[in-house]
């Protein structure tokens, strides 16, 4: 057994970088990877740049780039350790790359983990399993990532004209991703969408930001709330204008149709969720105002 959530094998210790949360059969943490800063370039391609800085004025952030939070579930059951996501690793130093020292903070090596499973893969996601070395960080645990995630990106004729991002840098992403494949093929496991993960998470394919993109319903007795992994990326402009979109995503249109149908779902809902992208700890709700919606920090 490794923990118990009452009693627990695993002594959770309180750190900046960590918040706790106590539900029905586990314990939770959100743990942060830390900040990375992003060029404004990467938002609204096709909005004029003075009307993605008002609408941030607006909101009161004054600086021109981006400051994207990257939120870590890790899950203690009572015969596992999941987390999911794993974080910049050591190339976003120093701002980000901080998943590692926060686990140990927190009284959890990481050998300790037993399961990483993975939104999707694009590298702040997934840099976190490998070192500078390239080693595995956590040697012990099995990685879990959608069959439609991986399928894509191991095609060589991947269709990435539906992007607003440039071909040479989705080909170059492809060539990183292939070769993080090649470094976990003995640890990896796909999954289906109509295949719960344990006995607490369940994927739901979200296609769009890319086409294994999966949210996580994750229940514990009577609670339970969602991940939505990348369907967000700030707090302000894609709630206001989700139409706006980001680079990032690999089929444009149908993320900006994703995001739609998430916020509408949600804010009718009063579902609680969390974000990978979204203020620290990631936890929150979204609310629907006239025409537009907003993110409610928990």
């Amino acid at each position: 057994m490794i923990n118990n959530p009452d009693t627990g094998a695993i002594k959770l210790n309180q750190a900046p970088g960590v918040v706790n949360y106590h539900f029905e059969t586990f314990n939770l943490l959100a743990i942060t990877d830390g900040n990375v800063e992003y060029d404004s370039s990467c938002f609204a391609p096709d909005i004029h740049q003075t009307k993605l800085k008002q609408i941030r004025e607006n909101h009161h952030i004054l600086s021109p780039h981006f400051m994207l939070t990257h939120n870590i579930l890790v899950i203690i059951s009572a015969d596992r350790i999941v987390m999911i996501d794993a974080g910049n690793g050591h190339k976003a130093r120093p701002g980000a790359g901080k998943l590692v020292s926060n686990l140990h903070a927190a009284g959890i090596k990481p050998d300790d983990l037993t399961d990483i499973v993975l939104s999707h893969a694009h590298p702040d996601h997934f840099n976190g399993l490998m070192s500078d070395s390239g080693q595995l960080v956590f040697p012990n645990a099995k990685i879990h990532m959608h069959q439609k995630e991986f399928d894509f990106w191991q095609d060589d004729d991947a269709d990435f004209s539906k992007s607003k991002n440039s071909r040479a840098s989705l080909q170059s992403l492809q060539q990183e991703v292939k070769f993080f494949f090649s470094q976990i093929s003995g640890k990896l496991q796909l999954f289906h969408t109509d295949e719960p993960l344990f006995d607490f998470l369940q994927p739901i394919l979200t296609p769009g930001h890319t086409p294994g993109h999966c949210m996580f319903t994750i229940t514990s007795g009577n609670e339970k709330f969602v991940h939505m992994a990348d369907i967000f990326h700030d707090e302000i402009v894609l709630f206001a204008k989700p139409e706006w979109g980001t680079i990032f995503d690999i089929d444009f249109d149908l993320a900006v149709r994703t995001r739609q149908r998430i916020l509408e779902k949600f804010a009718l809902s009063k579902q609680r969720v969390f974000g990978y992208h979204l203020p620290w700890p990631g936890f929150g709700y979204i609310e629907k105002h006239n025409e537009g919606f907003t993110w409610v920090t928990e």
